[in-house]
């Protein structure tokens, strides 16, 4: 039996880096270093602030500022896990952060196409209502020539409901050298819907979101800004056109 070729992962991260950046995870920076250095794995932490915390276009923090943290561990074979936190600041409940992990492996299946495969744990912190929202997604990545990603998420009791949810992403991501620059779109579905789990009215299961971003690392400092929109009703929802910007900061711990 002839095995597969082992390529290269260091694209790869890349890519699997600035989607996860934007998506609230860890920046290229932290990815990108643990490759770079000639170890098998790398850990590293980041500490910032966003002017807002907005999670599939909907905002979770009512138009404020919120501080943010993780940890990022990834070892050279492509396999990686995560934990991130984010101040959250709801109107209707007590929750006052979000913390999530994730843990996948990914790596390229030619020298220009990849993939990645993994599960994220959504918490958030407040009263045990609060906690009872818990739910898990499952979600792939496939990665082209370091710029397409075509991506899916899925989970089977969104907010720890009856109700499944899917997430259907495409971006492309143009690097400049000094800047990457992201453009974005996602469809997000609930599966069924009723009274009580839908984007406006009981029969509407879907919406769109978009996203133009820029991103910048430099001396292990990353900075991001992005345009975001979503055409669910302002009415229901906190998703109308916002302009985000964040500073992370980034600490090789080993």
């Amino acid at each position: 039996m002839i095995a597969a070729p082992w390529y290269p992962l260091t694209g790869l991260i890349q890519e699997i880096a600035v989607s996860m950046s934007f998506a609230r995870f860890s920046s290229s920076a932290a990815l990108l270093a643990a490759i770079a250095l000639p170890v098998e794995a790398d850990l590293t932490a980041n500490i910032g602030i966003a002017t807002e915390y907005l999670r599939d276009g909907i905002s979770e923090t009512r138009g404020e500022y919120g501080a943010q943290g993780g940890l990022t561990y990834i070892h050279d074979t492509g396999i990686y896990a995560n934990a991130w936190a984010s101040e959250v600041k709801h109107k209707d409940d007590s929750a006052h952060s979000e913390w999530d992990f994730s843990g996948g492996v990914s790596r390229y299946l030619t020298d220009r196409v990849g993939l990645d495969l993994g599960v994220t744990r959504y918490t958030l912190q407040g009263d045990f209502e609060v906690k009872d929202r818990a739910y898990t997604e499952y979600y792939g990545r496939a990665y082209y020539d370091s710029s397409w990603v075509l991506g899916w998420r899925h989970s089977n009791a969104y907010l720890d409901s009856d109700f499944a949810k899917r997430s259907l992403e495409l971006s492309y991501t143009l690097h400049s050298g000094t800047f990457d620059f992201e453009f974005y779109t996602a469809q997000h579905r609930y599966l069924k819907t009723d009274d009580d789990h839908n984007f406006g009215h009981e029969g509407r299961d879907s919406y769109w979101h978009f996203r133009i971003g820029a991103n910048r690392t430099y001396n292990q400092y990353d900075y991001r800004l992005t345009l975001e929109r979503t055409n669910l009703p302002g009415k229901d929802f906190d998703a109308g056109t916002t302009f985000m910007f964040s500073i992370h900061r980034y600490f090789d711990l080993f």
